[in-house]
């Protein structure tokens, strides 16, 4: 088990690092930290999320959460608005730019993962394919632990 874990790990590192590696350079993007790209991902799939929960879901400090933040919103990629119900409260929403910038990237991911997935031999393609319901399962279980 040990060894699986390991090789999956690193393999899966690696096919992440080549796509977003290809994907800033054709669309030429500036590179986010690791935590400010997963704010900013995290925060486009939920828009008006609050910093706390942000934190909890990724598992990160409230305060690197906030320094993202600080940080996504100085790049003018996210708005940081206090709740109208609770002005303690800041819900968080990525900016217009944000939005069209990770449209490009997942169309460069899917340019290039598709481009690599056809030139592998049918076989190969086909584990893979069969291997995504697995690799979903994986991510909600290493999410809920």
């Amino acid at each position: 088990m040990a060894l699986l874990s390991g090789e999956l790990a690193a393999l899966l590192h690696d096919v992440s690092r080549q796509l977003r590696t290809a994907a800033h350079a054709e669309v030429n993007l500036v590179p986010l930290p690791d935590s400010e790209r997963d704010v900013l991902r995290y925060v486009g799939r939920h828009p008006g999320i609050g910093v706390g929960v942000v934190a909890r879901e990724l598992r990160m400090k409230s305060s690197n959460v906030s320094a993202a933040v600080r940080n996504l919103v100085g790049r003018d990629l996210m708005v940081r608005e206090a709740d109208p119900n609770d002005r303690r409260i800041a819900r968080l929403t990525l900016t217009d730019q944000a939005y069209r910038n990770l449209e490009r990237l997942q169309r460069s991911w899917d340019t290039h993962l598709g481009a690599a997935l056809g030139r592998l031999v049918p076989e190969d393609r086909e584990k893979l394919e069969s291997a995504v319901p697995a690799l979903r399962a994986l991510v909600r279980v290493l999410r809920d632990r």
